[in-house]
């Protein structure tokens, strides 16, 4: 049993017996900012006293009086300020945990997901270019997200869906001819709306240049399953021009969708993320699934007709007003083939699925959620996180990306500039729904007010003092019983208490969709880690016994600061500088 379940069903005795105990009641735990005050600490007295008319203190000293609970599990019960009630671990359960930890069943007891299916949507971009930076966030959170959902149990499905139908592609292709054309000094217009970035024109510089073996090229990017859908068009950029416009733009965006799909393929590896499916909406359409959804959607009657076009009644699901699916052309909107994506999602059998979206989509989420409900599928069954906006600061300052003399605005330029694994763990230090300033020279720094060094230091500075041990003569022993038992320095203690709180930070963290609560846990980690280096003498020749426990509190640490990074996908060095 978890100790926040044991806690909250010790409270639950004394609330019934005092008669104010109902179903209702959230029995609110958290850990109190003064380790002094205990391991955990509620504020049910304060929550409950006015509503009783009773004198919160005193609410909570008779609450505290009536908690039966094993002392080898919590060693005291306190009362603290206005009326809080502090709970501190028993030394005994302390023990039982770390070697819990070691053993590996501790992780194992947060395995309850059954294998449920669940797809997670993140990054999602529009293959017209390089990936940018607010991909960067959505990729630190969704990778993340699915290893938090496979730690506790279920089955999560990765997805980077690929919008290579409509406007957007056609316009791309159009731009790219047109870029080839003028480097071959032929006259036309350049579209209304084109792309004009540097890639393009270095695109149509390289087939200019190589000819049909940039075609050959491209296409061995997608030599995997998922990438099947990808197909080069025939011949070479001249041929190409020689076709009717239509065909011919057609052409182009084949070649364009094949070169910037395998740049963000291998920017997406760079990053360390992976993707189980690459779906492509294109496949949407061929299959006629989107047209298979719009009559779905017209049985259900949430489709009405008014001057040729045909709505989608989203208001009923509280959205501001109702949506078109199909134009008074016969062409169906984004909106229509977002619907048949996701109910195909829920199609293929999975019993959740989770998208990242940017803040502009915000008031995109009543008419998709609705839209599911009208085909059928359960309530709550789409879940959309919202991601916000990065700001970067230079020399304490924002700066405009645009105007950056340097500049960057891309993905892989973002690692560049600071790295993969700075990148992923700074973009992981707040909720997603939070705004976030991304401190550039403190990414670069190579110190501790660094949070990704300090706490990749701290992982490294083990490995030395366990190095150093073995080859001093220390016995390394694997933890047991005996030896934890010996811990019983405050910073001892301290590091240990926080070593045990792993497996419920990572059920929150998968629960709440918060995996900023990682980086939270692990920098308080690797904080109590340098303290205890600093204040206990690990390797004590005079003390060899007490040597061989704070080895065995090194082991554990270690590996648990090991674990948290694999789940955030930062490298945890053994080596840093040789710094001791």
């Amino acid at each position: 049993m978890m100790i926040e379940t044991a806690i909250r069903n010790a409270l639950k005795e004394p609330l019934e017996k005092l008669g104010i105990y109902e179903e209702d009641v959230e029995i609110e735990l958290e850990k109190p900012r003064d380790r002094s005050h205990g391991d955990y600490s509620t504020n049910i007295a304060l929550m409950l006293a006015k509503r009783l008319g009773r004198k919160p203190r005193e609410l909570a000293g008779e609450l505290a009086a009536g908690i039966e609970v094993d002392r080898d599990l919590i060693e005291s019960v306190e009362i603290a300020g206005p009326g809080f009630i502090n709970f501190r671990l028993g030394r005994g359960y302390l023990v039982s945990r770390l070697m819990a930890l070691h053993g590996g069943g501790a992780l194992e007891e947060i395995r309850t997901g059954g294998d449920k299916r669940i797809n997670v949507e993140f990054i999602s971009a529009n293959p017209t270019g390089p990936l940018n930076v607010v991909s960067a966030r959505a990729g630190a959170f969704g990778m993340t997200l699915c290893r938090l959902f496979e730690a506790v149990g279920f089955d999560a499905h990765s997805e980077y869906y690929v919008n290579d139908a409509g406007r957007q592609v056609t316009l791309l292709g159009a731009s790219l001819r047109a870029h080839y054309m003028q480097l071959r000094g032929r006259p036309v217009d350049f579209p209304e709306d084109g792309y004009k970035g540097r890639y393009l024109e270095i695109m149509a510089g390289e087939l200019l240049e190589q000819n049909s073996k940039a075609v050959e090229e491209a296409a061995k990017a997608f030599d995997n399953e998922s990438f099947q859908r990808i197909t080069a068009p025939k011949g070479n950029a001249e041929d190409w021009c020689e076709l009717d416009e239509e065909k011919s733009i057609r052409s182009f965006a084949k070649f364009a969708l094949m070169k910037i799909l395998g740049w963000q393929r291998e920017t997406c590896k760079r990053f360390g993320l992976r993707f189980d499916t690459w779906y492509f909406e294109s496949e949407l359409h061929e299959t006629k699934r989107v047209e298979r959804t719009f009559e779905s959607l017209k049985k259900s009657g949430s489709v009405f007709e008014e001057e040729g076009a045909h709505w989608f009644r989203s208001t009923e699901y509280g959205d501001e007003k109702d949506r078109v699916l199909m134009r008074a052309d016969g062409r169906p909107t984004y909106f229509l083939a977002d619907l048949a994506y996701h109910h195909h999602k829920f199609q293929r059998g999975f019993e959740h699925a989770i998208d990242y979206w940017g803040p502009d989509h915000h008031g995109y989420i009543p008419r998709m959620q609705g839209g599911m409900r009208a085909l059928g599928v359960q309530e709550n069954w789409l879940e959309v996180e919202i991601l916000q906006q990065v700001r970067f600061l230079e020399d304490g300052r924002p700066i405009n990306m645009a105007k950056r003399q340097g500049k960057f605005v891309s993905m892989d330029e973002l690692m560049d500039e600071v790295g993969a694994d700075v990148a992923k763990y700074i973009f992981l230090t707040r909720k997603p729904n939070s705004h976030l300033d991304f401190d550039l020279d403190l990414a670069k720094e190579q110190s501790n007010e660094n949070p990704v060094f300090y706490v990749k230091y701290a992982h490294a500075r083990i490995c030395s003092v366990l190095r150093k041990a073995e080859s001093d003569g220390y016995a390394v022993e694997a933890p047991d019983r005996d030896g934890l038992g010996r811990l019983d320095h405050v910073a001892e203690q301290n590091l240990a208490r926080e070593l045990i709180r792993l497996p419920e930070v990572v059920v929150s963290a998968a629960t709440a969709r918060e995996p900023h609560r990682l980086t939270s846990f692990v920098t308080e980690l690797a904080a109590l880690y340098h303290q205890f280096y600093t204040q206990c003498k690990i390797l004590d020749a005079e003390d060899r016994p007490r040597s061989e426990a704070r080895l065995m509190l090194c082991q554990l640490t270690r590996n648990v600061v090991a674990y948290v990074l694999e789940l955030i996908g930062v490298d945890a060095p053994e080596r840093m500088g040789e710094k001791e």
